[in-house]
């Protein structure tokens, strides 16, 4: 799976950047959170954790090619912050991870009105840097407080590869400001340490709700 989504996006990139008529560079945010396999579910809820939307940026360039009239090829090249926001019953301080990807995100675009088309294609991330918030504990006065600090993934056990789905919509005014809205899937398993259990669902995957505001610039080769 890893291998086929890593082709068929370089692929796709490689094609769409060598054949582009438009370019263009965009900002927004992406409403990150990460969802738990079903027996990671059951310990967050033994101790009254979850899981909330993080909000995060998400800066990149784009190229894009007509097939036809209908039909269009893109591919993006992003910085985007993924993670979480989980809270506990009774604590006043909510523990954010926040992880900075480089994605590479091919798609597909369909036409439905004029300005309006439909979006579709595969992601493929990969992890630069990244924060989670941890507790620290005064051995003077025993004051539990909060920081943050930078994640460590081989001693977090947080894998370093997303990839994953996308799907969304966009609109393009007077040919030049383009507005995306849609939904990120992820596919990959963040939890590294998720294979050294024989059985049961211990993933945690990526997911977002993403929006953008991008200009294009025309031309191409």
């Amino acid at each position: 799976m890893k291998k086929l989504f890593t082709i068929l996006t370089l692929v796709v990139l490689t094609a769409t950047i060598s054949f582009a008529q438009t370019f263009g560079v965009k900002a927004g945010l992406n409403m990150a959170n990460i969802t738990n396999g079903s027996d990671i579910q059951e310990m967050y809820e033994a101790v009254g954790a979850k899981n909330n939307m993080m909000l995060g940026i998400s800066v990149g360039a784009t190229g894009s090619f007509e097939l036809s009239d209908l039909m269009s090829l893109s591919a993006e090249l992003n910085f985007t912050q993924k993670g979480t926001n989980t809270s506990f019953e009774g604590m006043d301080d909510d523990f954010v991870t926040k992880i900075n990807f480089i994605d590479i995100a091919p798609s597909a675009s369909f036409k439905i009105s004029e300005g309006f088309s439909a979006n579709v294609g595969p992601y493929i991330g990969f992890a630069l840097s990244g924060t989670q918030t941890v507790q620290e504990i005064d051995i003077t006065t025993g004051e539990i407080t909060t920081a943050s600090e930078a994640i460590d993934f081989e001693e977090d056990e947080i894998g370093t590869l997303d990839y994953g789905l996308n799907v969304g919509v966009s609109y393009v005014l007077n040919e030049m400001i383009a507005i995306n809205a849609g939904y990120s899937l992820g596919l990959a398993d963040l939890n590294a340490e998720a294979a050294e259990f024989d059985d049961g669902d211990h993933s945690q995957k990526t997911n977002g709700i993403y929006f953008s505001v991008g200009y294009l610039f025309g031309g191409g080769y």
